[in-house]
């Protein structure tokens, strides 16, 4: 399983203005923020690999399924990609900034389904190979659903994100870039490590020793 982290961060051009008698960036309680976030999770068509032979996907699997053979292999590619609008305006020499849009997109780059070359297609094997590696997708299908609904939850959840009305303080958009990444990563980064944790057990279930024996005995050409 391949993770890539993206981080893009748009900050939206600013125009001057005066803030109202007070605080430099005045809050406005109960401010509107059910659209400020969105959370997808597309999932590419899965790709069939026969072009491996045994030992070639025991390379490609690095210890990463159960048995010391792995007879097939299901490779995810994820992403995490942060994508936010941000916008400001300046008042007594101070910037107020605040997200507009908080995007998380959690679309795999690639779902691979891996059976070695050594069994023809139509056969036993490669029929049994290939419905437990359906299983490992859809294990991971189900996760990152999962975890796409928990990441939305925890972001809108967190009021003290910074958003029209409730904007953040600041002295220069330098700092306000780091502040507002780093608030992102405080909600999302938990959530996400989490999800890697649970995902790692759920596969691993599916990878114990009595199911290789329960496939196994299915068919009697293995190599």
């Amino acid at each position: 399983m391949r993770l890539a982290a993206v981080l893009s961060l748009l900050l939206a051009a600013c125009g001057k203005s005066e803030a109202p008698s007070g605080s430099a960036c005045p809050h406005t309680p109960g401010a509107h923020r059910s659209r400020l976030v969105e959370v997808t999770t597309n999932f590419p068509p899965t790709a069939l690999r026969r072009d491996l032979d045994l030992n070639a996907l025991a390379v490609e699997a690095r210890g990463s399924t159960g048995g010391d053979r792995p007879q097939g292999l299901t490779a995810v590619s994820h992403q995490l990609n942060f994508r936010s609008l941000v916008n400001a305006e300046t008042a007594r020499g101070r910037t107020c900034v605040w997200f507009d849009k908080v995007t998380v997109d959690l679309t795999p780059a690639s779902i691979q389904i891996f059976i070695p070359k050594e069994y023809r297609d139509g056969s036993c094997e490669y029929h049994a190979i290939l419905a437990h590696e359906r299983e490992h997708e859809r294990v991971h299908r189900e996760s990152l659903l999962a975890a796409a609904g928990e990441i939305r939850t925890a972001l809108a959840a967190a009021d003290w994100l910074p958003a029209r009305g409730n904007p953040l303080e600041t002295a220069d958009r330098a700092t306000a870039e780091a502040e507002l990444n780093a608030k992102i990563r405080k909600v999302v980064a938990p959530v996400f490590a989490s999800y890697k944790e649970k995902l790692g057990s759920a596969q691993a279930d599916l990878d114990r020793p009595d199911l290789y024996q329960w496939v196994s005995k299915r068919c009697a050409g293995w190599k």
